[in-house]
Parts: structure tokens; C-alpha cells; sequence
């Protein structure tokens, strides 16, 4: 049996009774105090014992102890265990009676001068508040339409999950700061008056989850930053190319904007991995000098799902859409693919320099959406994307 044991602690951080008389039910399990890491206690697995606990502020030094402090509570019977976090001294005694203060002014001034150094401390946390402030604002302007029928889409494109989970991190620890400063002026106002102060239990569980939500967010721009590349048209995948489509001569754009010789790749925690690349033919000279940019062109964007429930669900929300008033038309499942749908817009030879085609395959957990401007039949490179979606 391991002789160390974590807890998430249930009580806020600056409720001191609150802290204390749950150090004390610990002890009584046979659970003593050892550190703290964030919104965990680590404690060493011992014999039951009857404890009293007391929490008394660390001095503000830079390593957060006192050794003549801690050896002043040593000769009247306490034994220091610890730091719990940078926020106090952790001390025991197996006198259930003893008191850490008997001068209630004094205690009453450490209360104060500890209140008055946490209130400082929020500088630091709305300095967080401001490095958030962009998931705030993208959550604000997100239209409530694009969350009701597009949710798995706009998760896909924008990122929704990692700007939640920032926002609500940063307002259950301003949450968790505000009610501990409002616990611990109560408990210095009962200190002041001689009265008993109550001791809670709860409160520390908004400070664990909003580290939790933070930690994810944090661990996803990691991953993102760590993977973020740039590869040849997903050769290994054997990518269709515009090429593939118009046939091998088709000259191709130099132009790096218009035609990429290299794919985009995203992956992270909270969205799905991505891959885009997009290519459009050599430009034409106009008879006065002018470039006729009207070439067909290709764009390509593949998304790979955690799970492939998200990916049908991201498949439906495309099916919606209307592309000049034409609606997408579901073909039988080929080469291996689960849901092929096509979409082919109204064609207008006054208006449009090329038909315009959209496919939309998913195979798996990975859907591929395809945009085409150009006189041949999409549908006809089907074999193509297929054998690209299987090996991925």
C-alpha cells in the first residue's frame, strides 16, 4: 500500500478554520499533512490520531519560512509540518486544548497584514484575466446561430472548446480569490469580536476545476505549438492534386498564394487535426495586360476527429447548407466510404467563368470537404479521395 495519498482540497484556500478542522478529519483516517501541489493535498499514510491543526501565515520571504518561528512553536508543543502552498505554515500538536494565539489583537494583526498581501495578489490574477481577455471577447461576438446548427463546425474552425474552457477557468479562480478574501475577513472580524468562527468545508472545489480547465487549455497551445508544420501535399497520402483532376499537363500557378506546393497542419487537444491546401491554375493574359484569374481552382480541407461521432455530426451540419440555392445530394457509400454527398451550383455562364462542385466525404473518424471550380466531373476522382481518406 503506497504510503502517500492525494486529496483534492474541498475547503478554499484562505478559509484557515475551514483548512484546519479538515486537516484535523484527515488525521484522524490515519492521513497526516505533507505538501500541497495546486488544488491537491499529498498526505503520509500513518496510524489514526486526535490532532489539532494550525495554520499561521508564511512570512513574506522568498522560500515562505521562519526558522525561529517554527522553533518558537516547537518549545509550546507544536511540530511544523510543512507549507501548505505559499500561503501558510502547517503546524500539530496532539494537545487538543492548546491554542497557537492566546492575544486575540495580535492574532487579529497577522490576520490583517496576511488579507491585506492576498488583496495584492489579485494583481497577478487580473494580470490572467487580461491574457484571457480574447476568449471573453471571441465567446461574446459568437453568433448564437453558428452554435445551434454549425456547433461541431465552428468547433472545427475556430477555437470554441479551448476559449470556453479559458473563460470559465479564469471566473471560478476570480470566484475562488473573491469568496477565500471574504471567508478570512469574516474569520479576522470573529477573532476581533471573541466569537467562535464557523469552518467550512466546501469552496475548494471551484479553485481545482478551474485549474483543471486552465491546465487543458495550456497543455492544448503546447501540443499546437509543438506540431505545427508545413508538408508536401500530403505525399505520403497520396493527396489529388488539381493536376489529378485536369489531367497531368495542366500547368499550375506559380503564384505561392494561389497554388500550394506544401499542405497546413494543426492538431491539438481540443480541436480536431486539420489539414488545408489549395492550388488554381497557371494565370491568363488578357488581350490589354491584365491577368484573367478566372482558372479552375481546387481547395482541400481534412478533418480528423476524436471521435467519428463528431465527424457524422459534422457531415450533417455541411448537408445543410445551400450553395446558390442548390442543396447537397447523398450518393451510395464506395470505396470504403462511409457518406459521400455532392453539391453542384447553379451555373451561370454570364456570371461564372467555371461550373463549381462541393464534395463532402467521411470515412471514419476523418471527413474531407472538397471545393472544385473547373469543367470536369468531380465525382470521377472519387476512387482518388477515397484511397487519400485510407491513408491517413
Amino acid at each position: 500500500m503506497s504510503k502517500t495519498v492525494w486529496r483534492i482540497t474541498p475547503v478554499n484556500g484562505y478559509d484557515i478554520p475551514g483548512l484546519e478542522g479538515w486537516l484535523e478529519k484527515q488525521a484522524a483516517k490515519g492521513l497526516v499533512f505533507s505538501m500541497t501541489v495546486g488544488p491537491f493535498t499529498l498526505f503520509r499514510r500513518g496510524e489514526p490520531a486526535a490532532l489539532r491543526f494550525h495554520l499561521e501565515p508564511s512570512p513574506d520571504k522568498p522560500d515562505r519560512t521562519d526558522p525561529e518561528l517554527n522553533a518558537l512553536y516547537e518549545e509550546a508543543g507544536w511540530r511544523y509540518l510543512g507549507l501548505f502552498r505559499s500561503s501558510f505554515a502547517v503546524f500539530a500538536t496532539e494537545g487538543l486544548e492548546s491554542q497557537a494565539h492566546t492575544d486575540p489583537e495580535v492574532w487579529s494583526y497577522v490576520l490583517g497584514r496576511f488579507l491585506r498581501r492576498k488583496l495584492l495578489a489579485g494583481l497577478g490574477l487580473l494580470a490572467l484575466n487580461f491574457l484571457c481577455l480574447e476568449s471573453f471577447r471571441f465567446l461574446v461576438e459568437l453568433s448564437w446561430s453558428d452554435l445551434r446548427w454549425f456547433p461541431v463546425d465552428t468547433m472545427s474552425t475556430h477555437p470554441l472548446l479551448s476559449s470556453i474552457l479559458s473563460a470559465a477557468g479564469v471566473v471560478l479562480v476570480d470566484l475562488s480569490w473573491l469568496l477565500g478574501l471574504l471567508s478570512l475577513d469574516r474569520y479576522r472580524k470573529a477573532v476581533i469580536s471573541r466569537e467562535k468562527p464557523p469552518r467550512h468545508t466546501h469552496g475548494g472545489g471551484l479553485l481545482a476545476v478551474g485549474v483543471l480547465a486552465l491546465a487543458l487549455v495550456l497543455a492544448d497551445l503546447m501540443w499546437q505549438i509543438a506540431d505545427v508544420r508545413y508538408q508536401p501535399i500530403l505525399e505520403e497520402a497520396g493527396a489529388v492534386t488539381l493536376a489529378d483532376i485536369e489531367g497531368a499537363d495542366f500547368p499550375l500557378s506559380s503564384d505561392p498564394l494561389a497554388s500550394m506546393d506544401y499542405a497546413s497542419h494543426r492538431a491539438g487537444l481540443l480541436m480536431p487535426q486539420r489539414w488545408r491546401y489549395w492550388q488554381s491554375g497557371r494565370f491568363r493574359w488578357n488581350e490589354d495586360g491584365s491577368k484573367d484569374r478566372e482558372v479552375p481552382k481546387l481547395d482541400v480541407e481534412i478533418y480528423r476527429y476524436h471521435l467519428p461521432w463528431l465527424a457524422g455530426k459534422m457531415v450533417e451540419e455541411q448537408s445543410r447548407i445551400q450553395w446558390d440555392g442548390c442543396q447537397y445530394e447523398t450518393l451510395s457509400p464506395a470505396y470504403g466510404l462511409d457518406q459521400v454527398l455532392i453539391s453542384h451550383n447553379a451555373f451561370n455562364p454570364e456570371r461564372d467563368a467555371y461550373p463549381g462542385t462541393r464534395l463532402v466525404l467521411r470515412r471514419g473518424n476523418v471527413v474531407l470537404l472538397v471545393e472544385y471550380q473547373g469543367n470536369q466531373e468531380l465525382v470521377q476522382s472519387l476512387p482518388q479521395f477515397a484511397r487519400m481518406l485510407e491513408r491517413l
